[in-house]
């Protein structure tokens, strides 16, 4: 849906699009790591002016990353067939160091002196602004993370860059939420010997974990190369382990244990938890789906075609037995047809006497009709199998050819006895 009159307001913030995000996020990155270094100094005296390198290179860090980024997206913009999507991305390496140094920064503050801190008129410096200013690394997570990539909204790159940072901002804020325990100096002194500690670790390991999200997004291309299905879930099991797990169960034991005052993200680290495992097992229930399906798929399409294969099996084993059959007849239907051609030529040289002409003629006669009628027989056969051999075609011609020259010859010495054979030999194949 547009409205009239965004049209020049749309225009503009396109132009400026590579600049606000980047100069936001280095402006909130400065101020972070300057109000801390005063808190430091304030406190802890002019030695704490070391931070002040650290300082200087993580902003040289920022820097570097931001116009790596921004230039490898503007290369890509050149060439539309090509994804407009950062490769290679330094903004893990960036925030790495950025957070490493304002997670080191709030441990000392804390372990020190964080109890001493007052809200007054006289003073700013109190305690909302110090968890105001660890809480601004929610803004410059994402603020980096926007420069780091243009992947179009509602695309697939965008859905999963959403799916792996979209619980950075309110893990940092729950962080921060879960410090307040310290500054109070009477709660603090009801806390067991270690559980200091222990939730100062967490809060490190909690400010520092956003790496993981963003290093996992530059080895992909930001969403350009698709992850496995289970490291994207390992990867949220991680999270809800080192963020949320141990979140809950520092606040359950300041509530049941020490009796102190916690705060609603409470519900947020259930739900978290609950939320992760159930999307998980969704993804794996769909995925099992999809897997039955496409086997009953398979299964119904090679139904039919198993069972046209079983005819045909039966169909063919009984077509074999004739085929076998007239096989097997052929080659004596082939020899008696032989032995009666080679009689046929031998009835000549026999007709010397009236008695001998009768006898010869007469097995002429009836040889020769049965001659006829199973070579006319092999020849159908021939015609209406497939694949037949060129061997018996020719031997049958040759058959064929002694026949005919038999009864050219038997024709020619006596025409009345062939005649009368002719009719014999058409009488029996009828």
């Amino acid at each position: 849906m547009s409205f009239p009159g965004c049209s020049p307001c749309v225009r503009l913030c396109t132009s400026l699009q590579d600049w606000p995000p980047a100069l936001l996020c280095m402006s909130l990155a400065l101020l972070q790591m300057g109000v801390l270094d005063y808190y430091l100094i304030h406190h802890l005296g002019r030695s704490h002016l070391t931070w002040l390198a650290f300082d200087a290179i993580n902003i040289t860090l920022l820097v570097i990353s931001i116009h790596q980024a921004r230039t490898a997206i503007f290369r890509d913009k050149k060439d539309p067939d090509t994804t407009r999507i950062a490769s290679g991305s330094m903004g893990w390496v960036a925030w790495f160091f950025m957070s490493v140094s304002v997670a080191a920064k709030s441990v000392v503050i804390f372990h020190l002196f964080s109890d001493d801190l007052e809200e007054s008129k006289t003073s700013f410096f109190g305690p909302n602004t110090l968890k105001t200013t660890i809480a601004l690394g929610s803004c410059t997570f994402l603020l980096l993370l926007i420069t780091q990539h243009d992947a179009p909204a509602g695309s697939d790159g965008r859905r999963y860059i959403e799916e792996l940072t979209s619980t950075v901002v309110f893990d940092i804020l729950d962080t921060v939420d879960i410090l307040e325990i310290l500054f109070d100096s009477d709660d603090r002194n009801k806390l067991w010997n270690g559980l200091e500690e222990f939730i100062l670790a967490v809060a490190f390991m909690n400010l520092v974990i956003p790496t993981v999200p963003l290093f996992t997004l530059a080895k992909s291309k930001f969403g350009q190369k698709k992850l496995s299905v289970k490291l994207v879930h390992g990867h949220r099991i991680l999270l809800v382990l080192v963020v949320n797990v141990p979140n809950l169960l520092i606040r359950l034991l300041l509530w049941h244990g020490l009796s102190t005052s916690i705060s609603p993200f409470t519900l947020k680290n259930i739900l978290a938890i609950l939320v992760t495992f159930y999307d998980i097992y969704e993804r794996n229930k769909e995925e099992i789906q999809q897997l039955e399906d496409k086997e009953k798929k398979f299964h119904i399409q090679n139904q039919p075609l198993k069972s046209e294969k079983d005819g045909d099996r039966d169909s063919g084993s009984g077509s074999s037995a004739p085929c076998s059959l007239l096989g097997n007849a052929s080659p004596m239907a082939a020899e008696s047809g032989d032995e009666s051609s080679a009689h046929a030529q031998n009835v000549i040289p026999f007709r010397d006497t009236r008695s001998g002409r009768h006898r010869e003629n007469g097995g002429s006669k009836n040889k020769y009709g049965r001659e006829r009628s199973r070579r006319n027989h092999d020849r159908s056969e021939r015609t209406s199998s497939e694949g037949s051999d060129t061997v018996d075609d020719r031997d049958s011609a040759r058959d064929v050819k002694q026949t005919a020259l038999a009864v050219r010859q038997l024709m020619i010495h006596d025409p009345i006895e062939a005649h009368s054979g002719l009719v014999v030999g058409s009488s029996d194949n009828s």
